[in-house]
């Protein structure tokens, strides 16, 4: 403790900087919550109705158990992850979060013995880890590998280079190594000219094992996906993984003023933190331009689509299957849904009804995009009822899904964020990564697409732990290995807002507690909006532009966040300083 005590002092003893961060999903709150630590005043902007960014709960109702992760939705447990562990604790031992915000972590079940297997129109009586290219007449598949799983064969195929980056003393200098080996090459090129598989055997791994056309991504990419699956040990969080950012979001909404940016307002920041996706940077229109590597990058760098759905049914018949129930885990097909995600939560089953998931990446979510919510549903329905066509519970009753779906939900992240999972395509990790890094002057980035973790809440985390340190260089550490800021180091509740006006503001005050959730409303008697001028003497350095932050959403995050309604939001800067308008 005396030594976590010495390093708060040491990183908080400098200049205290009015940060603005852009994105308040978890690289923008991770960012929000190191600043306060040190002693630094932040603001969050965030462009939509919710904060959480890519980690996204939807619940269907008030009951127990009735949500699905149209986001993120597991943790493996293993040393690339501790990053999160570490923030669970952190918001954990936080005095100023309600008992009712804490965070709880359950097992979740990656795969069980008794998931299923539809490809081909073939519906194997094995499990789907012992499922191999003779179980399903897979053609053109060489003797001596038709008895081996996908899962056998992956491990054949990279097992050398993840157990490279298992054993390294130094992580990033054995990334780096395969980077510069086989950066250049797709996973399918490695496989069939560095492994030796044909190209119709690399079909079958990709099936059973990943997306469809996912072995098109560069070699470390496929690497490092490989490397967070590798593990046993599970965990999600009870209640929904967006119990999360709003942990979050409660301790970094006590620590800021009370003031919010709307009706047009423009303010000033020393420092800005774009914490959010090369697409939505790459679309502010009247943005500052950077150096021609770092534009490339901002445009080049790959994502991939993202498709989930949630069906909710009378019961949990997917337990109730004779002779072979999945209680958690996933199942797959080559169907358009591909995988079949089962809750982790409500196991042991209840009687209460209950949600699996459609789970689809890349092409095979490209294909989900031009239909309607209506023809999407029909469609998983179909599907889900051809996987388990003439299936029995265990009362003998045949299953038809049908009859038992109660309402879906869905959600389609390349329309509503141009995104989906940072992927990169080969040569990106060499060409551009680095450079996207980069600050550029007073601007700083932060996102999972900037850290070796792609898809991961870690990835997000491990990116904003990058910006403390190129305020004031010192070793970052996690933020429960320095505790959590004190009184004296940062701004009361009261205490005059986080930043120094712009011409033209308008300001409005905004619930001095919390935020609040959308529905909830915010509570009666808070002020109007209420004009105020600039001072004189910064008039003349902040460059006016024709750009404007909508009205705050009352609905939605109260103290820690402004929303903007358009992604014209500039970041620029005159005399030092940074405007966000």
């Amino acid at each position: 403790m005396a030594s976590d005590e010495k390093s708060f002092a040491r990183v908080s003893n400098h200049k205290r900087l009015n940060v603005g961060i852009v994105g308040g999903g978890i690289a923008g709150l991770y960012t929000a919550l190191c600043l306060q630590r040190e002693g630094h005043r932040v603001h969050i902007f965030e462009g939509t109705e919710r904060i959480g960014g890519r980690v996204h709960t939807h619940y269907f109702t008030l009951g127990r158990d009735q949500y699905y992760e149209a986001g993120a939705m597991r943790i493996p447990d293993n040393k690339f992850q501790s990053i999160f562990f570490a923030l669970v604790r952190y918001v954990n031992a936080n005095r100023r979060l309600p008992r009712e915000k804490h965070i709880d972590l359950i097992k979740y079940i990656l795969s069980t013995n008794n998931n299923l297997v539809y490809v081909g129109g073939v519906r194997p009586q094995v499990t789907a880890a012992a499922t191999t290219p003779a179980t399903l007449n897979w053609p053109d598949i060489p003797d001596q590998y038709r008895d081996i799983s996908a899962g056998d064969l992956l491990k054949t195929a990279v097992g050398r280079l993840i157990d490279d980056l298992n054993n390294a003393d130094d992580f990033e200098k054995a990334f780096w190594y395969i980077v510069d080996k086989f950066d250049h090459f797709t996973f399918r090129y490695y496989c069939v000219n560095a492994v030796g598989w044909n190209n119709s055997l690399v079909d079958f791994v990709e099936t059973m094992a990943s997306q469809t056309n996912q072995f098109n991504l560069s070699v470390p990419e496929l690497v490092m996906q490989s490397l967070d699956f590798g593990v046993t040990d599970w965990k999600t969080i009870e209640g929904g993984m967006s119990r999360l950012p709003e942990a979050m979001a409660h301790l970094v909404g006590h620590l800021v003023g009370l003031k919010n940016i709307t009706f047009g307002a423009r303010t000033c920041f020393d420092r800005v933190v774009l914490a959010i996706p090369p697409a939505a940077l790459r679309m502010i229109v009247d943005r500052r331009r950077w150096g021609l590597q770092k534009e490339m990058a901002i445009r080049a760098l790959h994502f991939e689509p993202l498709y989930k759905m949630g069906l909710r049914f009378k019961r949990r018949f997917w337990e109730q299957v004779t002779p072979r129930p999945s209680v958690g885990g996933q199942s797959t097909t080559d169907l358009p849904i591909r995988w079949i995600v089962y809750p982790s939560n409500g196991v042991p089953p209840t009687a209460s009804p209950d949600t699996p998931g459609v789970l689809s990446w890349m092409t095979d979510a490209t294909n989900w995009l031009p239909l309607s919510p209506l023809e999407r549903r029909n469609v998983a329905l179909n599907c889900l009822a051809e996987v388990y066509n003439n299936q029995r519970d265990q009362s003998g009753r045949l299953i038809n899904v049908h009859d038992l779906y109660i309402e879906s939900a869905d959600h389609v992240w390349a329309s509503s964020t141009a995104t989906g999972d940072a992927m990169l395509l080969p040569g990106q990790f060499e060409e551009h990564f680095k450079v996207a890094r980069q600050p550029e002057g007073p601007v700083y980035f932060a996102g999972e697409h900037l850290s070796f973790h792609h898809t991961w809440i870690a990835g997000a985390a491990y990116s904003a732990l990058k910006v403390p340190f190129h305020f004031r260089p010192y070793e970052s550490v996690f933020l429960s290995q320095l505790g959590h800021p004190s009184s004296a180091t940062t701004p009361a509740i009261g205490s005059p807002p986080p930043y120094k006006y712009c011409p033209g503001s308008v300001l409005h005050s905004w619930p001095p507690h919390g935020f609040y959730k959308p529905g909830e409303g915010p509570a009666s008697g808070h002020e109007g909006p209420r004009s105020r001028g600039s001072p004189e003497d910064e008039s003349k350095d902040v460059q006016r532009l024709p750009c404007s932050l909508g009205m705050l959403d009352k609905n939605a995050l109260g103290v820690v966040c402004s929303k903007m309604t358009s992604f014209n939001a500039v970041a620029s800067w005159t005399m030092g300083q940074v405007e966000l308008s």
